[in-house]
């Protein structure tokens, strides 16, 4: 009986631990079923629920921004494209670019801003982010802004010959050293008084200017150089410069050239010379008055007579006449004239002068031919010689008319339009003759220069809108144009009267997008989805305002309605797409295209008759600026069709 009650508790022990056990592997698979779901409820929450931050920014530095730098938003976490808003202050011509997608083409961590025109240099600019929201709208909504600062432009640091250097050889190149180099930023306009001519060079880093003399500069002359910098914008892909600034003075300084040999001064020298100015020539030693007297000359002849002064060393020569207006004098004194005490000079001695003669202008800015001249800039004026202020600004003029004031600062007349000039227009400066000299002889022939300002920017306040399913961006563009006159309606809203089509996809066999939307648009296009063309638009458009179907219209035609405040929308291809049509189930033939897309048109760059870019609000890639060219190719692929709403 013992040995009976000793197995029974030997064997209710062993059923004990076989509960038990059973009871540690159901909590062992209880547990592993809890953690897979809390590791994946984490990995939802990071992805979908809990706000993006911002984890990068370029630029990353804050000053001296190169002027191509692409703007680059990193985020943490997907950020929900058809929300976020990103705006650039000042504006900036570009487009934004959705990168790094998760799951489909609406969630991204990543976006990029490329600019079309380069960025202003010495600019200030502030970017933006606004509506940072998480795939699941339950998160906070947040948004960011950051500040860069463009590089500077080169300033000048050393120039050789510097400032009030004497002696300087005649053949010496002029040296002009920048703080840095000058990647076709800024342009330099060197002007040298009296004039010469030189050939400008720069080095491979870009950072010196070499001006060489084509031929020697004059001998005693002092010569005043004057620099003046202009900052330029350049179109990033044609390297067209669209946009110069104001020129403004960088550097002024005088040196003078060296002296023949004995020949301490020589008086007069450069240009301008008054017609009744004595010449005189002061020597090192005194010399002999006969052997002068047989060995100076003046070309042209003047005649001259020519006495030395007590101490023999300076002499002055006298013409029997005045000097001609606007002649060249060469003075030469040969080799071997005598001094009083025996010697002799051992190389002849000659230099040169001009008379003043009729007014010349030396200077305009804008210069002749100029492009992209801003619409309130200054024109200014510089002549070789003193005018009278009140002739001269009676002869100089417009062409379009332009009322002009003016201000002058020596020799140079800044000519201030009184209203700004006209985008994308050509004007001519003319300068008519008449102008009196103070000291020389009248200006007696016209002179025009022209130039052209920077081109016009016409464009509707219509902002951004991004569409709301992957299928729907004829409604969000007709959305965008509604807006444009004042009328705030859903993609939903529009397609309750733009109506589907829901006619399977077989083979070669689906619906008609000229009667309404073909397919799903939540699908995927050409697959369970495709889209609607023009006429449902215009129909579902007129509902609420007036609108108009078209094909086969022009550039001109966009543009005319752009100018009268209508927003247009185009249908074109979305990247790559290829040619995929099919028949509708009566045998009717679709014309399709894989990557059909629809987008409002909103403005364009340059004049209405001829525009040289297209602006467009993308449904999908946001507001864009496209050459014409590209644009004219994208909306010829559906026969130039869209839809107008007045």
């Amino acid at each position: 009986m013992l040995q009976n009650f000793t197995e029974d508790k030997k064997n209710k022990v062993v059923a004990n631990k076989k509960y038990l056990s059973f009871l540690r592997s159901r909590a062992i698979i209880i547990l592993g079923v809890l953690a897979g779901g809390l590791v994946l409820f984490i990995i939802l929450a990071r992805n979908f629920i809990f706000t993006p931050a911002i984890t990068q920014i370029s630029p990353q530095a804050t000053e001296n921004v190169e002027l191509e730098t692409p703007i680059v938003i990193n985020f943490s976490r997907p950020v929900d494209r058809r929300t976020l808003s990103v705006s650039i202050s000042p504006d900036i011509e570009g487009e934004w670019h959705f990168e790094a997608p998760l799951f489909n083409q609406r969630f991204f961590r990543r976006i990029r801003f490329v600019p079309n025109h380069t960025l202003l240099a010495e600019t200030n600019y502030q970017v933006n982010i606004n509506q940072i929201q998480s795939p699941l709208p339950i998160g906070k909504i947040s948004s960011s802004a950051f500040l860069f600062t463009t590089r500077s432009l080169p300033k000048i640091s050393t120039v050789s010959p510097k400032k009030n250097k004497q002696n300087i050889p005649p053949t010496t190149p002029i040296i002009i050293e920048l703080t840095e180099p000058n990647p076709d930023i800024a342009e330099f306009e060197f002007v040298f008084d009296p004039e010469i001519a030189f050939e400008t060079a720069i080095n491979k880093v870009g950072d010196t200017y070499t001006l060489t003399p084509t031929e020697p500069l004059q001998q005693l002359t002092k010569y005043n150089l004057t620099v003046f910098r202009v900052g330029i914008s350049h179109d990033i892909t044609t390297r067209e410069v669209v946009h110069r600034s104001e020129p403004k003075k960088v550097y002024n300084g005088i040196f003078k050239t060296i002296a023949p040999p004995l020949v301490s001064e020589s008086t007069p020298s450069g240009s301008a010379v008054f017609i009744d100015t004595p010449i005189t020539i002061k020597f090192t030693k005194a010399m002999d008055l006969e052997s002068l007297r047989a060995n100076l000359s003046v070309t042209p002849d003047i005649k001259p007579t020519i006495k030395l002064s007590e101490d023999g060393m300076t002499a002055t020569v006298t013409p029997a006449k005045k000097l001609a207006y606007g002649t060249e004098y060469n003075v030469l004194i040969n080799a071997n004239t005598k001094t009083q005490g025996g010697g002799y000079l051992e190389e002849p001695v000659s230099y040169k002068f001009t008379t003043i003669g009729e007014i010349r202008v030396t200077r305009t800015s804008p210069h002749d031919s100029a492009t992209g001249v801003g619409t309130n800039s200054s024109l200014q004026i510089t002549f070789d010689q003193e005018v009278d202020h009140v002739s001269a600004e009676a002869h100089i003029a417009l062409e379009p008319s332009v009322s002009l004031t003016f201000r002058w600062e020596g020799n140079t007349v800044n000519a201030q339009p009184t209203a700004p000039f006209q985008n994308n227009s050509t004007y001519k400066l003319n300068i008519k003759n008449g102008i009196v000299s103070v000291h020389g002889l009248n200006l007696t022939k016209d002179l025009s220069y022209s130039f052209t300002t920077e081109p016009e920017v016409v464009k509707l306040a219509i902002a951004s809108d991004l569409q709301d399913l992957p299928l729907s961006c004829e409604a969000a563009a007709l959305k965008m144009a509604l807006a444009g006159k004042g009328i705030s309606v859903s993609e939903n809203d529009i397609m309750a009267y733009v109506g589907y089509d829901t006619t399977p996809h077989s083979g070669a066999t689906w619906g008609d997008p000229y009667e309404a939307f073909v397919g799903n648009i939540r699908g995927r296009q050409n697959t369970t989805g495709y889209g609607v063309y023009w006429g449902p638009i215009a129909r579902a458009a007129n509902h609420w305002r007036p609108a108009e179907a078209f094909t086969g219209w022009t550039v001109t035609q966009i543009t005319e309605e752009i100018s009268k405040g209508n927003a247009i929308v185009v249908w074109g291809v979305y990247g790559s797409g290829y040619e995929d049509s099919w028949h509708t189930p009566a045998g009717k033939y679709i014309y399709a295209w894989k990557g059909e897309h629809a987008r409002t048109v909103i403005g364009y760059v340059g004049s209405k008759e001829n525009p040289s870019q297209i602006i467009l609000n993308d449904t999908y890639a946001g507001q864009i600026y496209w050459t014409r060219a590209r644009f004219e190719q994208d909306w010829s692929i559906f026969g130039n069709a869209g839809v107008v709403v007045r």
